[in-house]
């Protein structure tokens, strides 16, 4: 893929005789983030538009999740980031990104007048480019404006909906649609807040993420933080480490700090925290996951917050690797039988994520990963299963076409 590269900020050229649908996406966050499973969703959904003829301009600012999430940046970024305050553009083929360059990447530290500087921006944009629809997610002050903003010019606005997070009935006020990715997610919004958004599935483009070759040895975990399992995982890499050295975890730091964590978790119940476990390989954030994946036997995914569609799932799904879940969110239905689900005490999903099960319960669950080493043909049937939920769960020909869908009464009647 193409590395993006900055282009000088010009006015936009003259409006073409055959007018195509344009789409607006407009947030404070980066969509270049690789450390945000939302903005790589939120992108790739924007490229399968423009691939399918629409117009699409996007307006962000250099806020990042984590640091880490940088990796998609020219070379000669440290240059232009270094202009504070400026709209820099950056060329990510076939989509544009117009970006407020923000003294801090981290959204909390955005300034009054940087969020100011970024509605002028969209505002502008607005003007300018006169989109048929406004797309976006989040539920802060800004993002509220931005759907109030559509909604005063008579565009209808969609809001991009990946978490369990939110309540109340402000955030979508000023919204024509609410999407999102599963369908368990769906359902629990209709529940808790009576809304119906829109399931239209993972925007994964499989050549992106699908390793050329599988030597399936390694057990993987990705992104360790709290919320997503790790003090699960180094409980597993603990038991294991003792009774069989030889399974080897791989460890991909998009965000959150392994090591600080792991000094947590191992000195739980009183005991010495550890510098480093012996079983596990600590990977850096990556743009490129495919040698990871071809790495991979099994991804773990214990996650004890909602998740909604866990694009890591999905990418495990589209390589033929079984996934191991806890029996939450949209987890269960992003991997189909392509895998296993796990119950945990209830403490265990209650913030800050803290509390651990006592080893003794995390025994059968070593037991089925040694089993799923030892035995050919039983990790076969679940390599096949797997192969199958990539396949057609999570073809992304047929996403774009259920957004598509979702979109077209509003562009039309707009």
């Amino acid at each position: 893929m193409a590395k993006p590269h900055i282009k000088k900020h010009k006015a936009m050229p003259a409006k073409p005789q055959q007018r195509k649908p344009r789409i607006l996406w407009a947030n404070a966050f980066c969509l270049l983030d690789t450390s945000s499973g939302a903005s790589i969703s939120a992108r790739e959904m924007l490229r399968q538009l423009a691939f399918k003829g629409y117009d699409v301009a996007v307006v962000g600012a250099t806020v990042f999740d984590s640091d880490k999430g940088i990796s998609r940046f020219p070379e000669n970024w440290d240059k232009a980031a270094s202009e504070k305050n400026k709209i820099v553009q950056v060329v990510d083929s076939p989509l544009e990104h117009k970006l407020l360059v923000t003294k801090s990447s981290k959204r909390s530290e955005m300034t009054s007048l940087e969020e100011d500087r970024w509605y002028s921006l969209y505002v502008q944009t607005l003007d300018a480019f006169k989109p048929d629809l406004v797309f976006f997610y989040g539920g802060q002050t800004l993002d509220l404006l931005i759907s109030d903003e559509a909604r005063q010019r008579g565009i209808p606005s969609v809001a991009y909906l990946v978490n369990g997070n939110y309540s109340g009935k402000r955030w979508y006020r000023d919204v024509s649609l609410i999407i999102t990715d599963s369908q368990a997610t769906a359902d629990f919004y209709e529940r808790q807040e009576g809304i119906k958004p829109v399931p239209v599935g993972t925007f994964i483009e499989p050549g992106t993420v699908r390793a050329i070759e599988h030597t399936r040895k390694n057990l993987l975990f990705i992104n360790p933080s709290l919320e997503k399992g790790a003090g699960i995982v180094i409980q597993l890499a603990m038991l294991l480490e003792k009774k069989r050295a030889d399974i080897q975890f791989e460890v991909v730091e998009s965000r959150g700090n392994w090591h600080s964590l792991l000094q947590q978790i191992t000195s739980y119940n009183g005991a010495s925290p550890r510098e480093q476990l012996d079983n596990v390989l600590l990977t850096p954030n990556t743009n490129d996951m495919r040698p990871i994946y071809g790495r991979a036997r099994l991804l773990l995914a214990p996650s004890l917050w909602w998740e909604s569609g866990s694009r890591v799932l999905a990418e495990a799904m589209l390589n033929a690797v079984p996934a191991i879940v806890t029996d939450r969110g949209g987890s269960p239905e992003m991997i189909g039988n392509g895998g296993m689900k796990i119950q945990l005490p209830e403490a265990c999903h209650e913030k800050p994520y803290t509390s651990l099960p006592k080893l003794a319960l995390l025994q059968p669950l070593v037991d089925r990963i040694i089993q799923l080493y030892d035995d050919e043909v039983f990790y076969n049937d679940y390599v096949a299963r797997a192969r199958h939920v990539g396949e057609t769960l999570h073809n992304m020909a047929n996403s774009t076409q259920r957004l598509i869908q979702a979109f077209h009464p509003l562009i039309k009647n707009k």
